[in-house]
């Protein structure tokens, strides 16, 4: 088999069909990861660099006001391991409805795929993180660990760490390495799949300038993400019908591919004020016994990768508890303005211009980030092929608040930070909105409903979180198989039907488990009927034999 894209679900998938005996080719856009990406305060610098992808929408005609040319950059992982080397590091398994609306039976296996990956609680954590917590507490909300639960309340982060370091996707695949069975090709750009009529046959690809051809007997799965999966498919003939035909490619299979994009977005950087410092200084970075505490025993400020608390809840907007919940938080000990716009600010995507006459002047003032997240926006955009040449990015549209029933939700976020905020733990340190106006949005009163309608449509951040471009449904079937296709496979996070209720790294991990457990029983199923075939065969000749 060939697996396409060696990111959260790839790397998971190859390391269980190696271990069931099945030869696997793994390629990977990107090269191997050097040591120090293994520490987790250095995520955002990993972001903009030779390991991402560096992706960036087109201008969004709702959102993104506050951003370089109305434009998000999208960060996704071009390294082995993929985006899990890049991102934020948080487990959450998100609400158990999530998974019954997908598969019937995937919530009660869900637990269980945590045996292979390596969770880990804090191993540090700034004041703000207790005091916020007591003050979620104090608005009579559920705290508990919502991952065993798969329900809605508030905790603590669990992070993918390993003994202070990220334990990104790639490291299963040398806990049990069997180099005859599995082999990895990494700087490997794929250009085209090889179909004869409606079967995959295999894969062409680019590597240090030289054009190959790798031949799959028992199938080409994608998992190159929500990016790159569709993307392949559509240079290869499967796709919309009308767009393959506008840019010059034959179309094989028309199908919904690059539809339906979905991304969690947020907002709120660093608009609450402390009266004193609760969140995470430039000295908590800097001290030499961070350094030392983090290297020698893997604690300290240097294990933390960002988010210190988060948890779910209903707006007013969506209070039936019987549906899954609408929104995040996520609790940031420190924003953009702590470090002089040197690093989050080109990370973000966020103009100067803003920068300068909003984020400068809370440089050295105590604000943290408290971001409510749309977990379930209405708004959906697409992915289209800017050209048939398979080196050029795509034309990313999530079409960020198109709905306006998303920035209503968000607005709810945001007045239900306000009733932390009046809380008496958060009153005793001064926790207040920085009442600051936006830029763009000064003609507006603050905290008005036009105000935070402005705000959140300058200050839109995506959560890093894209899926559905080759969703369940309309591109796969539920074994994850291409409609129309022979041995053609997409196993990540495009084919998603929905955002789950969190961050989408951990499903994914899921979602893999439960494919290969698929692939693994179809070979089963194979070799019995092989057996079978062999045996009756036997009999048969056995039988003329005694006839005779």
């Amino acid at each position: 088999q060939i697996l396409v894209g060696a990111g959260s679900a790839g790397t998971i998938l190859a390391a269980h069909l190696a271990e069931d005996k099945h030869s696997v080719l793994l390629l990977e856009a990107g090269g191997t990861a050097p040591f120090f990406l293994d520490i987790p305060l250095l995520t955002p610098m990993i972001q903009n660099t030779v390991y991402d992808w560096q992706y960036v929408t087109v201008p969004q005609e709702h959102a993104c006001k506050g951003l370089v040319n109305n434009q998000s950059r999208w960060p996704r992982g071009k390294i082995l391991g993929g985006t899990s080397r890049l991102n934020f590091m948080a487990y959450v398994l998100g609400h158990r409805l999530d998974y019954e609306k997908w598969f019937p039976d995937f919530a009660e296996s869900v637990a269980k795929n945590a045996e292979s990956i390596s969770i880990s609680d804090l191993k540090w954590t700034t004041d703000f993180a207790d005091v916020i917590l007591d003050a979620i507490k104090e608005l009579n909300h559920n705290i508990s660990n919502i991952n065993l639960q798969l329900d809605i309340g508030f905790m603590k982060a669990q992070l993918m760490m390993e003994n202070g370091r990220r334990w990104s996707t790639d490291k299963i695949l040398y806990q049990k390495p069997n180099p005859k069975i599995l082999t990895i090709l990494t700087h490997t750009h794929v250009t085209k799949i090889l179909v004869n009529f409606d079967k995959a046959e295999g894969i062409e690809f680019v590597r240090f300038g030289n054009k190959y051809t790798a031949t799959a007997k028992k199938g080409v799965i994608l998992s190159a993400g929500a990016i790159e999966s569709p993307k392949l498919l559509m240079l290869s003939g499967i796709g919309p019908k009308k767009h393959l035909e506008e840019i010059g490619i034959n179309v094989i299979n028309n199908l919904p591919v690059g539809q339906t994009l979905m991304d969690h977005v947020l907002t709120g950087l660093d608009l609450i004020v402390l009266n004193a410092s609760l969140g995470l200084n430039l000295s908590d970075i800097f001290n030499p016994m961070s350094a030392i505490n983090y290297f020698l025993f893997g604690k300290g400020p240097w294990t933390l990768s960002g988010i210190e608390v988060l948890g779910t809840f209903h707006s007013p907007l969506h209070a039936n508890k019987s549906i899954v919940p609408d929104l995040q938080l996520m609790v940031l000990p420190l924003g953009v303005s702590k470090d002089n716009g040197l690093i989050l600010k080109k990370t973000m995507g966020i103009s100067d211009k803003v920068y300068n006459k909003y984020f400068a002047q809370f440089s050295h003032q105590n604000t943290v980030t408290i971001a409510p997240v749309l977990l379930h926006p209405k708004s959906s955009g697409e992915l289209r092929l800017k050209s048939s040449n398979s080196f050029d990015k795509p034309l990313i549209d999530p079409k960020y608040l198109s709905n306006e029933d998303d920035v209503d939700t968000l607005i709810e976020g945001l007045y239900f930070i306000k009733k932390l905020l009046n809380t008496t733990v958060m009153r005793v340190h001064g926790a207040s909105f920085n009442k600051k106006s936006f830029p763009g949005c000064e003609n507006h009163v603050f905290d008005t409903r036009k105000y935070w309608k402005c705000y959140i449509k300058h200050l839109t951040l995506t959560s890093y979180h894209p899926v559905g471009t080759c969703r369940i449904g309309d591109v796969v079937d539920t074994a994850f198989k291409v409609y129309n296709m022979r041995n053609l496979y997409v196993v990540d996070a495009s084919v998603l039907p929905s955002l789950p209720s969190g961050n989408p790294h951990a499903p994914v991990i899921a979602l893999a488990q439960r494919a290969a457990r698929i692939f693994k029983r179809k070979k089963k199923e194979k070799r019995n009927i092989r057996k079978q075939s062999k045996s009756y065969n036997i009999c048969y000749v056995f039988n003329i034999c005694i006839s005779i």
